[in-house]
């Protein structure tokens, strides 16, 4: 049976669309930079984890321009896909698997993870939710003890700090004014990941372009109801 090409298995136009102007290092990010660089070369595996927002997908796509290694992500193509993908991946190139998690369990692709695990000879970066050692995130015992057996990172979300210079980044990247009531309203509130701050921007972009209307308070409030 024909291997279908990889182009027909990977959707990478849906990508996240992350800024690239607004990237907020922190020490965790270059403690994170600093290991994978020692990854690659040591042709390791890397387990990154934290919850939704926090920023892993930005910071794996940050780490894909600075180093050899290939961008996939796991959200975007079925379990039943997997083994396509790993047929056609050299076995001596770097990779970064993102979503990982979408992979595992008793609907996921393990067996098909495994195998290529086994015969890899390139550094692997693991990015999910949670760490390897959750119960339960895997079927394949072997699987697992192999996942545990990488360097297990959790990545430190940002500080309040931070939050508020990504969001000031955001604010000029965008070209959005607004009113001091609607900046003083939204001080305390602002949501506290990468994520949502992204998200509450492109919503108030979308708002402000639409007949031109003007961001306020009352429509606000619907909107950071909805992103909490």
């Amino acid at each position: 049976m024909a291997v279908r090409p990889r182009q027909e298995v990977l959707r990478l136009d849906q990508r996240p669309v992350l800024s690239a102007t607004c990237w907020i290092e922190t020490d965790s990010h270059r403690q994170i930079r600093t290991l994978c660089a020692e990854v690659i070369e040591k042709a390791d595996v890397l387990w990154l984890y934290g919850p939704s927002g926090v920023g892993k997908t930005h910071l794996a796509l940050q780490l894909q321009s600075a180093q050899p290694i290939d961008y996939f992500d796991c959200a975007e193509i079925p379990p039943t896909d997997a083994q396509v993908l790993f047929d056609s991946l050299d076995v001596d190139r770097a990779v970064i698997l993102d979503s990982i998690d979408c992979w595992l369990g008793p609907a996921g692709a393990e067996e098909a993870l495994f195998s290529w695990w086994k015969r890899r000879l390139a550094a692997v970066v693991c990015i999910a939710p949670v760490s390897a050692r959750k119960a339960d995130l895997f079927c394949l015992p072997d699987l697992a003890s192999r996942a545990l057996a990488s360097h297990l990172v959790a990545l430190e979300p940002l500080s309040d700090e931070d939050i508020t210079a990504l969001w000031r980044c955001l604010l000029a990247e965008y070209g959005l004014e607004l009113g001091p009531e609607v900046l003083r309203f939204l001080a305390p509130r602002l949501p506290r990941n990468p994520g949502r701050v992204v998200q509450l921007v492109q919503a108030m972009d979308q708002e402000s372009l639409r007949d031109q209307r003007k961001i306020t308070i009352p429509w606000l409030k619907q909107l950071l109801l909805s992103l909490s």
